[in-house]
């Protein structure tokens, strides 16, 4: 049998003042420290995120003037810059090279065509027999005149010769010396030559007219092939290709002593008198692109003012061609493709709240932003935008002048309406 322990135990009598004061510095502690972590502890019950400032950009939104623009890039190319071609099919001889300096109408290639040069000899022969051909055809149309002429003379004898017998016959018929019937055949003998004579007549007059008419045909061939003639003479003059333009010669597209065929490009001739930049502009901007609009460029380093002059009709690769008139300083070389970046603007408004661009535009789809307050707390604030620019975007409602946004990525806290900003 085990005995009771209690006459083991001792009543250990603590002094009431020392057990409170113990009391007091716990619960003060814990008021202290419950006090201190409250915002934490709030955050983590109301669910807030906390986000590093380090990973964040902000912006403040302020009030200026918004610029609607787009920055590409492009190059400089000469505003006439001009493409030769052959004339003829033929061997070329290329007299300027890549880089020389020309002046208008200079000639800077020539093209040896022996195709050409044999039609001209041939057409010329034909010419020369033309020319045989008519020369001996007022020979033949003269003889024939001369013949016809001699007729005419016959019968116009015959018609004196008629007339005299009549009046011989009409005397002797009076006198009764030759009978009615020898008189009436004098009469028809007259009548016959007149008709003669005046056939003989007409026949000269449409012999001239006929013959007049054979000479302009072969006037009209000797013309028609000189002129066959002319157009060879004038492509011959073509063999030696010529610099339309004062400038630099840009580049040979053929090489030198190459057989080339006719229309086949040749080289270019670069005026470097008057330039234009050839810019790149995505598809989204094709409906706001416009003839005249300013252009800001940027050239090696210097600035230019130009504005558009044309928009290509059509899309290829997502792109829409602009090209832009660049007025040339004459203290900055500029060269024929160089690089260069521009800003095409579209509208300017003064006035308007806004700031500047960020990643926040994709991830709130402009309709949300997260607003910064005094307690490092970034709230969501529903907003409404307008025009943008490369750099600002117009806020048309839900923010105020000074206001500072979250302007980065809100993919890692998007599904959070508030966060903590840790510094």
């Amino acid at each position: 049998m085990i005995n009771e322990p209690t006459g083991q135990d001792q009543i250990i009598v603590e002094p009431t003042r020392q057990r409170w004061k113990t009391v007091g510095a716990v619960a003060f502690t814990l008021s202290l420290a419950i006090w201190l972590a409250r915002p934490t502890l709030t955050q983590w019950l109301d669910g807030v995120k906390s986000v590093d400032a380090a990973k964040i950009i902000s912006a403040e939104v302020f009030k200026g003037t918004l610029i609607r623009d787009v920055a590409v890039t492009g190059k400089l190319v000469a505003a006439n810059a001009p493409t030769l071609y052959s004339s003829e099919s033929g061997q070329i001889t290329l007299l300027a090279k890549p880089g020389d300096s020309v002046i208008e109408n200079d000639i800077v290639a020539t093209l040896a065509s022996p195709e050409l040069m044999a039609k001209i000899a041939q057409q010329q022969a034909k010419l020369a027999s033309l020319k045989i051909n008519a020369n001996r055809g007022l020979l033949v149309d003269s003889e024939a005149q001369l013949d016809l002429e001699r007729r005419l003379d016959t019968a116009k004898l015959r018609l004196n010769a008629s007339k005299r017998e009549l009046r011989r016959a009409m005397l002797s018929y009076q006198k009764q010396v030759i009978s009615e019937l020898d008189f009436v055949t004098v009469q028809d003998a007259k009548i016959e030559a007149d008709l003669l004579y005046r056939h003989a007549e007409k026949r000269v007059e449409l012999a001239k007219k006929r013959l007049n008419f054979e000479n302009q045909t072969r006037e009209f061939a000797v013309k028609s092939q000189q002129l066959v003639l002319n157009e060879l003479h004038r492509r011959q003059q073509l063999l030696a290709i010529r610099a339309p333009v004062a400038g630099v010669i840009g580049s040979w597209l053929a090489q030198q002593k190459e057989q080339v065929a006719k229309s086949q490009a040749i080289l270019t001739v670069v005026d470097l008198s008057e330039y234009q930049a050839q810019l790149m502009v995505p598809e989204f901007y094709a409906d706001d692109l416009g003839i005249g609009l300013t252009v800001n460029l940027n050239i090696g380093g210097n600035v230019f003012v130009g504005t558009i002059s044309s928009v290509s009709p059509e899309v290829k690769s997502n792109q829409v061609m602009v090209r832009v008139n660049v007025v040339p300083d004459a203290t900055v070389k500029l060269r024929q493709n160089q690089r260069l970046n521009a800003r095409i603007e579209f509208e300017k408004k003064t006035d308007v709240l806004m700031v500047k661009r960020g990643a926040f535009l994709t991830s709130g789809a402009g309709q949300s932003a997260f607003v910064i307050n005094d307690d490092q707390l970034a709230r969501v604030q529903a907003i409404s935008i307008g025009s943008q620019s490369v750099e600002f975007i117009e806020i048309t409602s839900g923010l105020r002048t000074g206001d500072r946004i979250i302007t980065s990525d809100y993919s890692e806290f998007q599904q959070h309406q508030t966060i903590k900003i840790r510094q």
